[in-house]
């Protein structure tokens, strides 16, 4: 009788132990889906508040002002399994103390070869695809500081320095001389 007692403990304990323990999962249940009008359809069911913990926990990627603040290996795993040419997903939530516990969303999809980023801000989610995921490195800022950019383009010979250029360019005829790609995040 005493043993089933201490066994019954003894589970009830590892329950308990259990239930503190967060276990972080990429986000694989994003769904690649499109409504009628061939609108993405991902971010249909976040909640209006939403906050940094509650992003970890459902297993995002999480920035704070553009500072990889939980889940960080996630994006080493997207890249991992797109480069092997799996179909694969990532679900980024992006934090800013100016918006409070207001986040952008932004969904990086790997699908049949090309790559598709959809941003829960834009008006226009029906999807552009890209062929090349390119990570960017280069010096900017006065003064001078390593920086980097991480974009989605199908001329994989942009370079960092063509990009921030147009970035901060006024004229209209060089930055329309830009092929175009699409801004995932900056790297500090």
């Amino acid at each position: 009788m005493m043993k089933n007692y201490i066994i019954v403990c003894l589970v009830c304990f590892l329950v308990l132990l259990a239930g503190g323990v967060t276990v972080v999962q990429q986000s694989s249940s994003l769904e690649f889906a499109f409504d009628n009008r061939g609108q993405y359809t991902g971010f249909n069911s976040i909640p209006s508040r939403y906050t940094p913990e509650m992003a970890q926990n459902a297993g995002y990627y999480v920035m704070s002002d553009s500072e990889v603040v939980a889940n960080g290996g996630l994006w080493d795993d997207f890249l991992a399994a797109s480069s092997q040419g799996k179909n694969t997903s990532l679900r980024m939530a992006k934090f800013y103390s100016e918006y409070g516990s207001s986040p952008f969303f932004a969904d990086l999809f790997y699908n049949e070869g090309y790559y598709y980023l959809f941003d829960s801000s834009a008006k226009d989610l029906s999807g552009k695809p890209f062929k090349h995921l390119l990570t960017l490195k280069g010096k900017f800022g006065n003064p001078l500081r390593d920086s980097g950019v991480v974009v989605l383009a199908n001329d994989n010979s942009l370079t960092f320095d063509l990009i921030m250029s147009g970035m901060v360019s006024s004229n209209l005829e060089y930055i329309k001389s830009i092929p175009e790609y699409q801004l995932i995040m900056f790297l500090i």
